[in-house]
């Protein structure tokens, strides 16, 4: 339980830019509790449908995998330890740190680490789910999954030609993957 309140300790204080770029940083965590690339698929897609930030989504479903009920309710409580010590504490200084240069520059900073760090938790569950590698060097386990290709191609083509919902997305990949499984 320990190694888990660490875990999420560390993503609640080191998780910058929002919760898709912390994605990246919960999957490294992640993966020491023993999640694999394709329990980390589906739990992007669960959050993409249960309401609430991505950390307290994440927390509660590796907690859960990991220590059941306990596991869950702790992690939960423990990546927003961060945020309520933060919040108060900017509230305090908002007035002194808003035009301040310093801080302006290390956020200018972030936010293109930000974008590498949505782009590469992307690669890395495009290659995972789509092409069976669980990391670019793997080249040797290879194989394309048509159904997964089929939903990823699909997704983009109704996002991109008709600006469809996001949760009718995943909702639509969901039957489509639940349908595929089942046959």
């Amino acid at each position: 339980m320990i190694k888990l309140i660490l875990a999420f300790l560390k993503i609640g204080f080191l998780g910058f830019g929002g919760g898709y770029a912390m994605l990246s940083l919960i999957f490294q965590e992640s993966k020491t509790f023993g999640l694999t690339a394709m329990q980390f698929a589906d739990l992007t897609a669960l959050d993409g449908i249960i309401p609430g930030p991505i950390a307290i989504n994440s927390a509660t479903y590796v907690g859960q995998l990991y220590a059941g009920l306990p596991g869950a309710i702790v992690a939960t409580l423990v990546v927003c330890v961060p945020s309520l010590l933060f919040i108060p504490l900017y509230m305090h200084f908002e007035e002194k740190i808003k035009n301040n240069q310093l801080f302006s520059g290390i956020l200018r900073g972030i936010k293109p680490a930000s974008v590498g760090l949505i782009l590469a938790i992307g690669l890395t569950l495009l290659l995972s789910t789509v092409l069976g590698m669980p990391d670019i060097l793997h080249w040797a386990s290879f194989h394309v999954d048509y159904v997964n290709l089929f939903v990823l191609g699909l997704v983009l083509f109704l996002d991109y030609k008709y600006h469809v919902n996001p949760v009718i997305l995943i909702l639509l990949a969901g039957v489509i993957g639940g349908v595929a499984f089942y046959l």
